[in-house]
C-alpha cells in the first residue's frame, strides 16, 4: 500500500509535543491523568509503527514477513487505543470507579474478537497481505476488523450517553468530539488509503481532550501537591449526581496558629507537605484534598474493608510525633468520618463539620468522630465552652499575655499587643480560636473585652512601662464592641478608674469591623480619639479595607497582616503588593506594623522596605506579665 508519509510525520510531531506538555502540566498523577498519559504513549507508538510501515519501499526494504509482523502490531495498537478511549471517558466521569461490568465485558469481547482476526490472518491473510510488488494491501476480511472497531465506537458512545446527565455541558461536548475524531480518521482511511489520515485522527482526538478538559494545575494545591477545593467540589457533584455512597474523612489541625507561632512558617509548611504525602500514601492520590488552613478531606470508597478502622489508623498516624527539620512536634488533630450522602452532600456540609471540629477535643485512643454523632457532640462541646467562659468571668481567671513590638528605627521593643488566654479548671487550656468565636456569638465578648482592658489598665497602673522602654499597649476591640454606642464612656470610665494615661492605650480594630455600621463606628472612634487614645487598623490586606476607611477614620497605625509578608517570599506579585502598601501607608502619614515576622530574612526585608515596626515569633511569642517584663529587661537593656 503506497501512501503519503506526511500525516504520519505530522502525527508523531504532535504526539511528542503532547507528551512533553502533559508531563510538564500534569504533576498530580490522578487516575484520569494516568489514563491520558498511557493513551498518548500508545498513540505515539502507533504513529511510529505507521511511519515504519509507510516508509517501506521508500527509505528501506523490509521483507514481506516483517511487514506482516509490524502491521499486525500496528493493528493491535489501534484496538488498544480505541479501548483506551472508552476508559478515558469513564475516568472523566469519575476517576475512582471501575468500568461498569457490562462495559468491561463488551470491551473484552471486542478485543478478543480483534486478536482472533489477527491470529487468523497469519494463516489465510484475510485482513491484509503483501502482494508480489511488495506492497501492503487489505484482504477481503478487512471489513470484519473495521466492524469490530466500530463496536468500540458504539460502546464508548453508549456509555457516554448513559452517564452524560452527570456531566456539565462543556465536558459532555468535549468527550463526544473526543470519541468521534479517531473514527473520522478511520473512515477516511478506509475510503482514501493513499492519504492515510487514521493516525492523525487518533492523535487529534487526544489533543482535543487535553485542550478542552480541566488541567491538573487548576485542580492541584501547590503547597501540599494534593487536589484542591475546586477538585473536591467536582468530585462531590459527581458522587451526589450518580447516587454513590462514600465515606469522607474530614481532618482539622486544631493548633494551626500555635504551630505557626511556636515553630515558624517553614516548619508549619513542611509539616503540611509531609502530612499530605502520608495521606496520599494511605489512599490513592485522587482521593486526598486540601482546603487550606490545615484542613484535609480524604474520600474512602464504600467498598473499603473496615472503613472506621482505616480512618482511626490514619488519625493515629497524624497524632504521632513528627520530626520536621530536626524539630519534634505533636500536632493537635481531630477528624470525623462522614457517610455520603447521609451526613453530607456538598461543600457547605463539609465546611459545617470542619467548623464543628474547630472546637472539638481529640477523642481517646486516636478515634475519629462519626458524622451522625458529631453534631450532638459539637453542641455539647459548645455548651461546655460557654460554661467555661462564664466560670472564667466569675473567677476572673482570664490571663492577658503580651507580645512585643519592635521598632526598626530605635532597635528595641517599644510596644506590645495584649492577647487573651483562658485556662479552665475542668477543661484545661482552651484556645482563643475556640472561645472567642463562641463569645462573639453569645455576646459575652463585650464583657471579655472589658476584662482585657481592665487587666491592661491595672498592669499600666502597677508598672511604669516607660522604665522598660514601652510607650503603649495595643488592645483588640471586637466587632460587637465597636458597634456599642456607649463604648467611649465605658473605656473612659475604666481608664479613669486606674488613672491611666490614654496615650498608653492603642485600640486595634479589624477590617471586618469596618464592614459594619460606619456611622456608629466613626462616631465612637472620634470620641475615643479625642480622649487621647490612638487606633490601629488590624489585619490590613485580608479582604475588607478600602482607601475610604483609611482616609476618613482616625487611624494612627496600620498593621499589615502576616499573610502579606509570607506571600512576598513566594511570588514577586505579593512582594510588589507589600512594597506598595508600605509606601502608600507612609505617604498617608500613618505608622506601619507588620505582623508574622518569623526569621532574620523577613526582618531584613522589612527594614529595607522602610517598615516602622515589626511583630512576630522572631522577636518573641506572647508572654505572661512577669516573663514579658523579664524579657524587656534583657532586650532593652
Amino acid at each position: 500500500m503506497n501512501y503519503s508519509l506526511y500525516f504520519a510525520v505530522c502525527s508523531i510531531v504532535i504526539s511528542i509535543i503532547l507528551i512533553t506538555s502533559i508531563y510538564m502540566k500534569y504533576r498530580m498523577l490522578t487516575k484520569e491523568n494516568l489514563v491520558l498519559k498511557i493513551l498518548v504513549w500508545f498513540v505515539l507508538g502507533f504513529n511510529l509503527l505507521d511511519l515504519l510501515v509507510g516508509a517501506n519501499g521508500k527509505a528501506y526494504e523490509m521483507s514481506g514477513g516483517w511487514v506482516m509482523v509490524v502491521n499486525s502490531i500496528l493493528w493491535l495498537f489501534r484496538q488498544l487505543i480505541l479501548t483506551g478511549y472508552v476508559i478515558c471517558v469513564a475516568s472523566h466521569v469519575d476517576s475512582r470507579k471501575k468500568l461498569p461490568r457490562a462495559v468491561s465485558v463488551l470491551l473484552a469481547v471486542c478485543n478478543l474478537y480483534g486478536i482472533g482476526l489477527l491470529v487468523a490472518n497469519i494463516g489465510n491473510e484475510c485482513l491484509f497481505c503483501v502482494n508480489d510488488a511488495g506492497n501492503l494491501i487489505n484482504g477481503t476480511g478487512a471489513v470484519l476488523y473495521y466492524i469490530m472497531e466500530f463496536g468500540f465506537f458504539l460502546i464508548g458512545i453508549g456509555y457516554l450517553t448513559a452517564v452524560q446527565k452527570y456531566l456539565d455541558m462543556s465536558r459532555r461536548i468535549a468527550l463526544y468530539i473526543f470519541l468521534v475524531m479517531p473514527y473520522a480518521g478511520i473512515i477516511l482511511q478506509y475510503f482514501m488509503g493513499s492519504v492515510h489520515p487514521e493516525g492523525l485522527g487518533i492523535t487529534l482526538g487526544v489533543l482535543w481532550l487535553y485542550l478542552n478538559l480541566p488541567k491538573a494545575d487548576r485542580l492541584v494545591d501547590p503547597s501540599t501537591n494534593t487536589l484542591n477545593q475546586y477538585a473536591l467540589v467536582n468530585k462531590l457533584d459527581s458522587v451526589e449526581a450518580m447516587g454513590w455512597e462514600e465515606h469522607t474523612l474530614v481532618i482539622k489541625f486544631r493548633d494551626r496558629n500555635v504551630l505557626k507561632d511556636t515553630y515558624g512558617l517553614d516548619v508549619y509548611r513542611k509539616l503540611l507537605w509531609d502530612v499530605a504525602a502520608l495521606l496520599m500514601k494511605r489512599v490513592s492520590k485522587e482521593n486526598v484534598f486540601y482546603l487550606g488552613d490545615a484542613r484535609f478531606v480524604v474520600m474512602i470508597p464504600k467498598n473499603e474493608k473496615d472503613v472506621m478502622e482505616k480512618a482511626n489508623s490514619i488519625l493515629r498516624e497524624l497524632q504521632n510525633p513528627w520530626n520536621v527539620y530536626n524539630t519534634e512536634l505533636t500536632p493537635w488533630v481531630v477528624a470525623a468520618l462522614l457517610e455520603m450522602p447521609q451526613d453530607a452532600k456538598n461543600m457547605n456540609d463539609i465546611f459545617n463539620y470542619l467548623e464543628y471540629l474547630a472546637i472539638m477535643p481529640a477523642l481517646k485512643d486516636g478515634k475519629v468522630y462519626e458524622g451522625k454523632h458529631l453534631d450532638v457532640a459539637y453542641m455539647k462541646r459548645y455548651d461546655e465552652i460557654e460554661k467555661a467562659i462564664d466560670r472564667a468571668l466569675q473567677q476572673t481567671s482570664f490571663e492577658v499575655h503580651y507580645q512585643p513590638i519592635y521598632s526598626q528605627k530605635e532597635k528595641r521593643i517599644v510596644a506590645a499587643e495584649a492577647l487573651l488566654r483562658m485556662h479552665d479548671d475542668e477543661m484545661g487550656y482552651v484556645s482563643p480560636e475556640e472561645f472567642i468565636p463562641i463569645a462573639e456569638k453569645n455576646g459575652k465578648i463585650i464583657t471579655i473585652g472589658h476584662v482585657v482592658l481592665e487587666s491592661v489598665c491595672q498592669f499600666l497602673q502597677q508598672t511604669n512601662i516607660e522604665d522598660y522602654g514601652i510607650r503603649y499597649i495595643e488592645v483588640n476591640l471586637s466587632t460587637l464592641e465597636c458597634m456599642q454606642e456607649d463604648l467611649p464612656r465605658e473605656i473612659e470610665e475604666i481608664m479613669n478608674r486606674y488613672q491611666v494615661d490614654p496615650s498608653q492605650i492603642n485600640l486595634e480594630i479589624t477590617e471586618t469591623a469596618l464592614a459594619q455600621k460606619q456611622e456608629i463606628l466613626a462616631e465612637n472612634m472620634d470620641k475615643i480619639n479625642d480622649m487621647g487614645v490612638t487606633f490601629s487598623l488590624d489585619d490590613y490586606g485580608t479582604g475588607y479595607s478600602t482607601m475610604t476607611y483609611m482616609m476618613t477614620l482616625p487611624f494612627k497605625i496600620v498593621k499589615i497582616d502576616k499573610s502579606i509578608l509570607w506571600s512576598s517570599f513566594e511570588n514577586e506579585r505579593a512582594m510588589i503588593g507589600l512594597r506598595a502598601s508600605i509606601q502608600m501607608i507612609r505617604e498617608m502619614n500613618m505608622e506601619i506594623v507588620v505582623e508574622g515576622v518569623e526569621s532574620e530574612g523577613m526582618a531584613k526585608r522589612l527594614e529595607s522596605l522602610g517598615c516602622d515596626y515589626q511583630q512576630g515569633f522572631y522577636y518573641s511569642r506572647p508572654l505572661p506579665v512577669d516573663a514579658f517584663l523579664e524579657f524587656l529587661r534583657k532586650y532593652n537593656k
